[in-house]
């Protein structure tokens, strides 16, 4: 009984998540992959919010930025009104990622832009996640 109202429970909340909203999220390392149940901001309006004023964030969740798929660029990113420290992966159109940024300030104005490369996704994460799951320069986004 207590599996069945657990198994319930789940259902019910990803219910309430349209899967529209939360996605899941792989990324490919050296040594295994790691899954991430990410927010998808596509829209100029869920970008430039992006995880501001949230005081924190599940250790499995994140959020994907996916930029112009038609023309992918460069890519710069800042923690205004974020108040948790967040680790970011910089992926290509292919998913490989190309650049990282790892313990970013809460708050700061700071750019964050840790490559030149014409880029395709930004992945936010917990910070921590990089160091913690051995995450590189090279490794796959898979989304």
């Amino acid at each position: 009984m207590k599996k069945l109202i657990y198994t319930l429970g789940f259902m019910l909340l990803f219910t309430a998540c349209s899967k529209k909203d939360i996605k899941l999220l792989t990324v490919q390392t050296s040594t295994g992959k790691i899954t991430y149940f990410v927010e998808v901001a596509d829209t100029k309006e869920k970008m430039i919010k992006g995880l501001m004023y949230r005081k924190h964030m599940k250790a499995d969740h994140g959020m994907l930025f996916l930029f112009n798929q038609t023309h992918p660029q460069p890519v710069t990113m800042w923690m205004k009104n974020t108040y948790i420290s967040l680790d970011m992966l910089f992926a290509e159109e292919s998913g490989k990622i190309v650049g990282i940024a790892q313990n970013t300030e809460p708050l700061s104005l700071k750019n964050i832009s840790p490559t030149n490369k014409k880029v395709r996704a930004v992945v936010e994460l917990n910070a921590g996640e990089v160091k913690k799951n051995n995450i590189k320069i090279g490794d796959y986004i898979l989304f």
